[in-house]
């Protein structure tokens, strides 16, 4: 009996694994490593380092909820994408999601989240309890997802065909495949402008070296705007384009006419960069730090050290007393 009693303390220490609280009235970056499966904790402000949550499960990305304390985590190889909460530090539920899901974003007009399932090769809508409510069929391996507010469309690029799927955000619908170049990944909308920017990594021998531009009503294509090489990763503010060229490690800024204003070079394989503020945040995912930028001129501020292989950051921006 008394090893029985053990045994059962012994397996709900395990199953109520506690982590260190993340406090809710911080701006906090959150990277999530993939090769020391963990995810980092930056103090924006402070710009410092708070805490790694070592997870021991091959998670690849995630998405923080509306209320500022939920954080959402998934992966590929994984049959759920799991909840914690951050002012707690512990796990709070799942998804039965199944394996696949590779990409996630929470959707601004509905509060639905969009994650992208390679293994069904859809977009899948889920409410914030979990709920599935709709899923629509993409082109094979589903990766970049990228919303347009004004047109509550929802455009999503295949990495493997040489498609982007457009859905109808009002009415879940699918409203049209566009052709785009090959092995494409990142983009960018200019709703003024109606254009879409998209990158890639290259197909075969070939490197991507150029931004393509499409029409984002029509799919035509518009021009190339050189960004050597493999730009992954874009990111709009205050009138220009930030392009992060992960097989150069090179950031680019640019006017939203394509013309390159400023570069550096930054990390080591950059993958992923957030904005918070007037902050901009680059992780070096074989340099194994986070970089915060000066968004103005590209001056380093500072680098932090994260996790191994940060491939993914979330922000939170503190409410306002």
């Amino acid at each position: 009996m008394v090893f029985i009693i053990l045994a059962a303390v012994f397996l709900s220490s395990c199953t109520s694994q506690k982590y260190s609280p993340i406090e809710p009235d911080l701006s906090i970056a959150a990277s999530v490593n993939i090769k020391d499966m963990s995810v980092s904790f930056i103090d924006v402000v402070n710009m410092k380092k708070l805490t790694d949550w070592e997870l021991n499960k091959p998670y690849t990305g995630a998405v923080i909820f509306p209320d500022g304390d939920t954080l959402l985590l998934y992966g590929k190889q994984l049959e759920t994408a799991d909840l914690y909460s951050l002012k707690l530090g512990i796990s709070i539920g799942s998804w039965n999601t199944g394996k696949g899901i590779v990409n996630g974003k929470l959707l601004k007009k509905n509060t639905y989240i969009a994650l992208a399932d390679q293994n069904q090769n859809k977009i899948r809508f889920f409410d914030l309890n979990g709920q599935e409510k709709a899923d629509i069929k993409t082109e094979r391996n589903p990766f970049t997802i990228l919303e347009s507010e004004k047109e509550q469309k929802l455009y999503v690029l295949s990495f493997n065909r040489e498609q982007l799927t457009v859905i109808d955000l009002r009415k879940l619908v699918k409203l049209a495949n566009f052709h785009i170049h090959p092995a494409a990944a990142g983009a960018w909308l200019n709703d003024g402008k109606n254009e879409l920017w998209i990158g890639g990594h290259g197909s075969g021998a070939e490197v991507e070296k150029d931004i393509h531009v499409y029409d984002s009503e029509s799919g035509e294509f518009k021009y190339k705007i050189p960004a050597p090489t493999m730009p992954v990763n874009f990111l709009g503010f205050s009138n220009h384009v930030f392009v992060l060229s992960h097989g150069s490690n090179m950031l680019y800024k640019l006017n939203e006419d394509g013309n390159v204003i400023n570069s550096t070079t930054i990390g080591a394989n950059p993958f992923d960069m957030a904005l918070l503020d007037q902050y901009l945040m680059v992780a070096g995912y074989d340099s194994n730090d986070v970089h915060i930028i000066n968004p103005d001129n590209l001056e380093s501020i500072i680098t932090i050290p994260v996790g191994k292989g940060p491939f993914q950051i979330v922000i939170r921006k503190a409410e306002a007393p």
